[in-house]
């Protein structure tokens, strides 16, 4: 008894949430194999949830749990048809079955595990029936339909950018990801976290991985690829749309822009405060970032190949209070620009940054400035690093059109190599100092 005990401990290992919130490590089935040595009677243990603990988390009523013997090692979840309403998580320790512990329907915790079998409309059908503030933690493999809808506090937690996949199914021409109605709503403190996004471009012609209005939501470590049109767009709406937050993220081979922020579908509203930390962009058709409304914060981005058919890498369009630093852009079209600044459309953009970030390859422009309907005010572009290996055109650009420039400033640049045209050409509004190999 003492030797299966201890096989069972270097087998299966559990994390544990008990009541109060307080967390436990250990081993439920060294637990209950200590339990048999006691000559009297152990309460129960007090659990409130059990997180994946094995490679297989299986959730039922969906398929019939396997007998004990071809299921060792794992958890299984099924709703009791004797008991109503009522959840059943047991583990085979290759013998039999052990129940891990019972739950009301009514005293769920919020989490609910799912596999590529129940696909998109598995996870739909639990945002829909919970109401969102729901966990759905996602095994490995692919998940495959369209327009799921997200609610607010819904958070989807794959297994690995690598290992757990949301795919567009094929023909759909539809929105991948999508949020209620942006033009007037948005959703609160959504989570999408490890998980690649794919939208399948090769089988359809229309579509957006993300499509939706957010606020205070995270983007952790996923992917956002294959798009026919955009990676993820997050659109403005009359509700606020503030404080989201990307960290770790792809956006890659998507045939329009990686990511978009601002506008929606149906109008125009700005998003504000959109922080865009530690992302790769790469080989979009479009531009890797168009950024539009008040406070982003683009930095530490990679950014290689983009704006391939349109655009700029990054574009500022109609921005404010917003900063792009250290960055590494690297571009291989002669027609395309870095960094374009735009004022347009009755929008000022006022006190904007491009600092500290390297700027190589073959391109028009390293930053490109356009104040075509209103002014642009306070834009500092300074510490940047301008390179050329003699296939790039100019350093920074600044015409005004129908607008004007108001206390811009050029300073402490560095440029390396030869640009075939000009290394600064600006007009009025703009102060230029420190900058070195500029002549």
């Amino acid at each position: 008894m003492a030797r299966e005990s201890v096989s069972i401990r270097r087998r299966t290992f559990l994390a544990i949430v008990s009541a109060g919130s307080a967390v436990v490590a250990g081993s439920v089935t060294s637990q209950l194999a200590t339990d048999r040595h006691h000559t009297t009677p152990v309460s129960p243990m007090d659990i409130d949830r059990v997180y994946q603990i094995t490679r297989q988390y299986y959730v039922g009523p969906k398929r019939d749990r396997p007998p004990a013997n071809e299921a060792k090692g794992t958890i299984w979840e099924v709703t009791d048809g004797k008991q109503t309403d009522t959840t059943r998580r047991t583990l085979s320790d290759g013998d039999r079955w052990i129940t891990l512990n019972i739950e009301s329907e009514s005293k769920r915790p919020g989490e609910y595990y799912l596999t590529p079998e129940d696909g998109v409309e598995g996870i739909q059908d639990v945002i829909d029936r919970t109401g969102g503030n729901v966990v759905v933690r996602l095994a490995p493999g692919t998940y495959v339909g369209s327009e799921l809808t997200l609610a607010h506090g819904v958070t989807l937690h794959g297994s690995g950018c690598n290992a757990t996949t949301i795919k567009l199914k094929d023909d759909a021409n539809a929105d991948l990801i999508t949020t209620p109605d942006p033009p007037r709503n948005n959703v609160m403190q959504c989570t999408l976290r490890n998980i690649t996004f794919d939208g399948n471009k090769g089988n359809n012609s229309a579509g957006n991985v993300v499509y939706g209005a957010f606020w205070n939501s995270r983007f952790i470590n996923c992917g956002f690829h294959s798009a026919p049109e955009t990676g993820f767009w997050l659109a403005g709406s009359t509700a606020s749309t503030d404080d989201n937050y990307f960290a770790g993220c792809r956006f890659i081979t998507n045939r329009g822009t990686g990511l978009r922020g601002g506008a929606n579908k149906e109008s125009h509203p700005a998003v504000g405060v959109v922080r865009v930390d530690t992302n790769w962009f790469g080989n979009n058709s479009g531009p890797a970032i168009v950024a539009r409304g008040n406070a982003w914060r683009i930095t530490n981005a990679k950014l290689y190949r983009n704006a391939a058919a349109q655009g700029a890498s990054i574009e500022l369009d109609r921005c404010s209070y917003s900063t792009v630093s250290g960055c590494d852009s690297y571009m291989e079209h002669s027609d395309r620009d870095h960094v374009i600044v735009r004022a347009a459309e009755g929008a000022t953009s006022v006190g904007n940054q491009i600092k500290n970030n390297d700027f190589r390859g073959n391109y028009r422009s390293a930053i490109r400035c356009v104040a075509e309907s209103n002014d642009i005010t306070a834009l500092q572009v300074r510490g940047n690093t301008i390179q050329s290996g003699g296939n790039a055109s100019n350093g920074i650009v600044a015409h005004a059109e129908n607008g004007s420039f108001i206390d811009c400033a050029f300073t402490n640049n560095v440029f390396t190599g030869v640009l075939t045209d000009s290394k600064l050409d600006l007009s009025n509004g703009w102060t230029s100092e420190g900058n070195l190999n500029a002549a």
